[in-house]
């Protein structure tokens, strides 16, 4: 939804800023453009919905460095356990990102596949052959 949009249906003249507020919280619900709008005009510039919104773009951008925390420790998991020969390296990696991402990081990493890396390719093959 462009601001124009939101001014006509609106009536409402945000600053670039509180617009930009505005869009983010259109784009993180399941409403058109018509219902947001209306609901925004019925409850204006609520300050509990501004709370929440700032409570969820913290849990997200949280929840984005845990992803980078744990996709940093995988690949650390894997490439000991190449270094080391080690399957419980793998073992750890699989529990935090499951199998299938083990294998596809593996590759990535440029590492030579295992038996059970194999295994789950192969899986895989044979899942798509069905």
């Amino acid at each position: 939804m462009t601001q124009q949009e939101f001014m006509e249906r609106t009536g409402i003249t945000p600053t670039a800023e509180d617009f930009d507020y505005i869009h983010a919280v259109y784009l993180n619900t399941s409403m058109n453009k018509d219902e947001f709008c209306k609901d925004f005009k019925k409850h204006g510039d609520s300050r509990i919905i501004r709370d929440v919104h700032v409570r969820v773009l913290n849990y997200e951008m949280k929840c984005e460095r845990q992803k980078e925390v744990i996709d940093n420790l995988t690949d650390f998991l894997i490439g000991k356990a190449h270094a080391y020969d080690d399957t419980d390296f793998r073992k750890e990696a699989v529990g935090l990102v499951g199998e299938m991402e083990v294998v596809k990081r593996t590759i990535e990493l440029g590492l030579p596949l295992w038996d059970e890396d194999r295994m789950v390719v192969l899986s895989m093959i044979e899942e798509q052959g069905k």
